[in-house]
């Protein structure tokens, strides 16, 4: 049934798509920032990786994921330079900016951003995959199983996305300066510190595979 994978998939979202990690830090500090929009499309941009790398696993998308796999270090490391670099320049900044900051080009660039980031991980199939044995999900599923599967993962992660950029900005006008200038610098140095640990672990197993 339909529904039934869809249900799988939400839960799946639900317990993979825990806002953790550079993304979680990212949608929090945009939160404060910028406001609510802002926040949760940065969430949504690694929900749209997500949708992609779990249509991969489940499809069984041969040539796109071996192509992948076989160069997620290389992706692994722009992506921890990447991370790095957002989290060096939210270190940088000291004060709140004022006045209007959702336009639309820094809606867009929050979205495109945060999907960026999330898709330099290849080893995210790796996850869904764990995933779909743990909920005892074979290869063997029809296209619109597959279909109800894969947007159930996206509704479960944007729910998550939702939550944690709303619960941010019920607390962002009750933040003082002083307190975001901290907060910046443990989410900015916490986002390098992963960048930085990401990119050097997958240089290493790049260097001893080859």
């Amino acid at each position: 049934m339909i529904w039934e994978y869809a249900v799988k998939g939400i839960l799946i979202g639900l317990i993979f798509g825990v806002p953790a990690g550079a993304i979680g830090a990212l949608t929090i500090q945009r939160t404060l920032e910028k406001g609510f929009i802002a926040g949760f499309l940065t969430g949504a941009g690694s929900s749209a990786a997500d949708l992609l790398y779990s249509a991969v696993g489940i499809f069984g998308i041969a040539m796109i994921s071996d192509f992948l796999t076989a160069h997620q270090n290389v992706f692994q490391i722009v992506g921890g330079v990447f991370i790095a670099v957002l989290g060096i320049s939210i270190l940088c900044k000291k004060e709140r900016p004022s006045g209007v900051q959702d336009t639309k080009g820094n809606l867009v660039f929050c979205f495109l951003s945060a999907f960026g980031t999330a898709v330099m991980n290849p080893a995210t199939i790796l996850s869904f995959m764990v995933a779909f044995a743990a909920f005892e999900i074979s290869g063997n599923v029809s296209a619109p199983e597959g279909a109800g599967l894969v947007l159930g993962i996206l509704a479960g992660t944007l729910g998550w996305w939702l939550a944690l950029s709303g619960i941010v900005a019920l607390f962002r006008e009750r933040i003082t300066d002083r307190i975001y200038k901290w907060l910046n610098r443990i989410l900015g140095g916490f986002m390098m510190i992963f960048g930085m640990v990401m990119m050097i672990r997958s240089a290493w197993s790049w260097i001893i595979q080859r």
